[in-house]
């Protein structure tokens, strides 16, 4: 059996722009929280579990009210949010990235193993009501550990533990795609390759290269530019 090469997605703010910001910053607003804007979520929200993302900004702009409620007040500030996020998603505000849809169809056609790797476990929401002609988004992958883990090192770990029972061991390259400074390192911690998304900032980060624009991209000519086996 021939090595493979496995592609690891984010999928929040790559596959698809979603709302969970401004539900974070409805969410605030109405427990009085001030402070979140989209530099906080970049640094401590985003492409994080849910609960990490709570825990942070209760503990950096509401720690009183972390201290007076506890464990109490998290589940209940992540919960409220996960809600307006759910409301807003089936109001179909989302967009799906279909420049990157293709790119992972022609991933498909070479060969390479697609695993989602979400840090949020709502993911499928979405993926399931997508339509790719008569298959639904999430067919696209082999297999989901969206949600798998307490933090997106612990998702992104369980994607390459995945990886290796699939392909029993047989692995060439493992190649994360994320948009966030968070996903990159936890791809780097990982063991594999680190592509950021959108952001060129993402490089100072330690992504091994940025793509602003899939259609400008193979598949076959990132693998090589990674210095993947191929």
């Amino acid at each position: 059996m021939k090595s493979k090469i496995v592609f690891v997605w984010d999928f929040d703010g790559v596959i698809a722009l979603t709302p969970h910001e401004e539900a974070w910053r409805q969410a605030s607003l109405k427990y009085g929280i001030q402070g979140f804007d989209s530099s906080f979520y970049a640094s401590y929200v985003s492409g994080r579990p849910r609960l990490e993302g709570a825990k942070n900004i209760l503990e950096k702009l509401a720690p009183d009210l972390l201290a007076r409620r506890g464990e109490e007040i998290l589940k209940e500030f992540a919960d409220y949010k996960t809600k307006i996020y759910l409301d807003m998603v089936s109001r179909g505000e989302y967009r799906v990235n279909w420049k990157v849809v293709e790119f992972i169809q022609s991933s498909r056609k070479e060969g390479f193993l697609q695993i989602l790797a979400s840090a949020s476990k709502n993911v499928l929401y979405i993926a399931t009501r997508e339509k790719i002609g008569e298959n639904r988004l999430s067919d696209l992958f082999d297999f989901d550990v969206s949600g798998k883990g307490a933090s997106k090192l612990e998702v992104f770990k369980a994607a390459f533990s995945e990886a290796l029972r699939i392909t029993s061991g047989r692995i060439s390259c493992v190649v994360f795609f994320d948009d966030a400074p968070a996903g990159v390192h936890a791809a780097k911690e990982a063991g594999g390759k680190a592509v950021g998304c959108f952001d060129p900032q993402l490089r100072e980060y330690g992504a091994d290269i940025v793509i602003e624009d899939f259609s400008y991209w193979s598949p076959r000519d990132l693998v090589v530019r990674l210095g993947c086996e191929y």
